[in-house]
């Protein structure tokens, strides 16, 4: 099975980590909070002459606020899921499509399944410390194909140990899968309220998004993303008909799950409220796992990780 590495955008660049090294490893308890590459899509805006790894610069772009069909339902679920479970973390669908966009271009425009699992797996560069964290294999390959290393993994990027401790299931068919949309856009959730987090706190968002990749380069970008959905409501357009184009690729042994279909979804912008569109219902068949220490979450000023870090979610 083809492999489609996360290398979207203008170029793809190592997590600033703003925090230095650290004895202990986070991923041992579930955090992602380990300075990954990401991303930097099309039409965001960032600092004139800021360069990319590609060595490209961007002065900013009104597009790339396109939201396919079954993404799109898979964050109103999240956010339907968790307004009901969670009301005070105020999670709303923004958060989730600017995570979305920053880890796989809300997954490679769509590139899904009529049950919302990804046409090819959507697997990111081995964290094998050259430039980021370094994180020896942790399943055995299960996930991502990587008996080395372990590597980011699904639409939402998760590590193989975070999604071992929140993987949810998204769309009650029984089964957590982070290359299932759904699935991941409820476990992104999940993860960024835990703690009693209020996520309408512009601080504590900070803190959350922070939690997810350790890199202050990472949250201004996921953080401009968020503000740009939020204020333009969501445009929803068709998922893509086909995979799209592996940068890289290679045979992995990861294989999504099923779900039910997905829902229509109407193709007027939306607003930020929780929307009565039809979603996959039910509770996740399995109980998440115990959340971890509140104070391990939230980044410290003090020094940290640098191939890893010691906050944990």
């Amino acid at each position: 099975m083809a492999t489609t590495l996360v290398t979207v955008g203008l170029g793809v660049r190592g997590s600033s980590n703003p925090a230095s090294a650290a004895a202990d490893s986070p991923e041992a308890s579930g955090s992602q909070a380990v300075p990954r590459p990401f991303a930097i899509p099309k039409g965001t805006a960032i600092a004139p002459g800021t360069k990319t790894a590609a060595g490209a610069s961007s002065k900013g772009s009104p597009d790339g606020l396109g939201l396919p069909t079954t993404v799109y339902q898979a964050y109103l679920n999240a956010q339907a899921r968790l307004t009901g479970d969670q009301p005070g973390c105020h999670l709303t669908w923004p958060v989730l499509a600017g995570i979305g966009k920053v880890e796989s271009n809300q997954a490679h425009d769509g590139a899904l399944d009529d049950s919302g699992n990804t046409l090819t797996p959507i697997i990111g560069p081995a964290l094998d410390g050259n430039g980021f964290a370094a994180i020896p294999d942790t399943d055995d390959g299960k996930l991502d194909g990587d008996t080395h290393w372990d590597r980011a993994v699904g639409p939402m990027q998760f590590l193989p140990s975070t999604w071992a401790l929140w993987g949810t299931d998204g769309n009650s068919d029984g089964v957590a899968s982070p290359h299932n949309m759904y699935d991941a856009a409820l476990t992104t959730g999940r993860y960024l309220c835990a703690n009693g987090r209020d996520l309408s706190d512009p601080k504590q968002l900070r803190e959350a998004i922070l939690s997810y990749n350790r890199s202050d380069a990472y949250a201004d970008t996921v953080t401009s993303w968020i503000d740009r959905y939020a204020g333009a409501g969501a445009d929803v357009v068709p998922d893509a008909s086909a995979a799209p184009s592996a940068s890289s690729a290679s045979t992995r042994s990861a294989s999504p799950s099923s779900s039910p279909d997905k829902s229509p979804t109407p193709t007027a912008k939306q607003s930020t409220a929780v929307s009565n569109t039809p979603s996959p219902s039910g509770k996740p068949s399995t109980t998440p796992s115990p959340t971890p220490s509140t104070s391990s979450l939230i980044p410290s000023v003090t020094p940290g990780p640098s191939g890893s870090a010691s906050s944990r979610p």
